[in-house]
């Protein structure tokens, strides 16, 4: 079969594909994003890769996703092509919301969704006292890399907030930043709150994470074609683990998790990307909860396969893909 590549040139993730397509004498048709004939004749298997975008203006967070979303939903009308991840998967776990829905209905263990959406800070609050829950995950429903996240925190002791968030608010642009913060200043987190609660969101009640040497980590489980391909540990001082964010990343053998819990992470994996037709390969972040080290899943990303761990060592993720696409797909 021939082997397409729909990415953008300037990206490690098409760099080290194409690396590992070279290694194994393979040979790549690359088209950028937005560039792919959409008439393409049978006879080759297509992967695709999430654009990077450059605007990091949350303000415009939905209506990019959009534009992307709906560049899936054509390449998707070619029924004479073949798809390593299916476009209609992707869109399933592009959005958290109805991702997080799918894997609730079929009762796979995730970190509990809050199930209603609020209008602004005062309705959180509200819902926070009534019920103590006072430690949350807000999210935008849209967006990777703990783009918008704000880890909220109320302690009714004190009757004070704290979040924390790579958010940053100046002038009234909302950009996301490569840097976490920690902001305790009322009026600061009444603004970032608002703001993302004005637009689509999930919320999530906030599950301690373990941790390794005083720093909270959860994993990021590269699971393909039936099996875990790589594991790694993502460990941070903030409840914000994403290793973009100048998180630490670890070798996931350091832990030295119980055999019993690893093949629990594999069964969940598995479970999971079942419940998207079409998905062969995911990104899937896993929390460990409790003494037990309970698996569950906070987010699946079905293009969540870059692992820096992994493509400056032996590249083995996107090996696996070359060979499997090169087989039959």
């Amino acid at each position: 079969m021939n082997i397409i590549l729909i990415g953008q040139s300037e990206s490690k993730r098409t760099e080290y594909f194409k690396r590992a397509a070279d290694s194994l004498r393979a040979d790549i048709h690359f088209y950028e994003i937005g560039a792919f004939p959409f008439d393409a004749p049978q006879g080759g298997i297509v992967k695709i890769d999430p654009p990077r975008y450059k605007d990091s203006d949350l303000s415009n967070l939905n209506m990019l996703i959009g534009e992307y979303i709906s560049y899936l939903k054509t390449v998707a009308q070619n029924m004479k092509l073949v798809f390593l991840n299916h476009p209609n998967s992707i869109i399933d776990t592009l959005d958290k919301r109805r991702c997080k829905d799918i894997l609730v209905h079929n009762g796979i263990a995730v970190t509990p969704p809050v199930d209603e959406e609020f209008r602004d800070i005062y309705s959180l609050r509200q819902y926070v006292k009534e019920n103590r829950t006072c430690s949350l995950f807000i999210k935008p429903r849209y967006g990777s890399g703990a783009a918008g996240i704000l880890a909220y925190r109320y302690n009714p002791a004190t009757d004070s907030e704290v979040i924390h968030t790579s958010v940053h608010e100046a002038n009234g642009r909302f950009v996301n930043t490569k840097r976490i913060s920690k902001i305790n200043r009322r009026e600061r987190i009444e603004l970032l709150v608002n703001f993302i609660l004005s637009q689509p969101h999930l919320i999530e009640k906030w599950v301690p994470k373990p941790k390794y040497q005083n720093l909270c980590y959860d994993l990021r489980v590269v699971y393909q074609f039936g099996k875990i391909d790589f594991i790694v540990a993502r460990c941070s001082d903030s409840p914000i683990t994403n290793l973009h964010l100048a998180n630490n990343a670890l070798d996931v053998d350091l832990l030295k998790l119980p055999q019993p819990v690893l093949c629990k992470i594999e069964s969940l994996c598995s479970k999971a990307v079942s419940c998207f037709k079409g998905l062969s390969y995911a990104g899937i972040d896993i929390l460990l909860s409790g003494k037990s080290l309970e698996p569950m899943i906070i987010e699946i990303n079905a293009q969540g396969d870059l692992i820096y761990h992994d493509i400056f060592r032996e590249n083995k993720i996107y090996k696996n893909q070359i060979i499997r696409m090169s087989n039959n797909g």
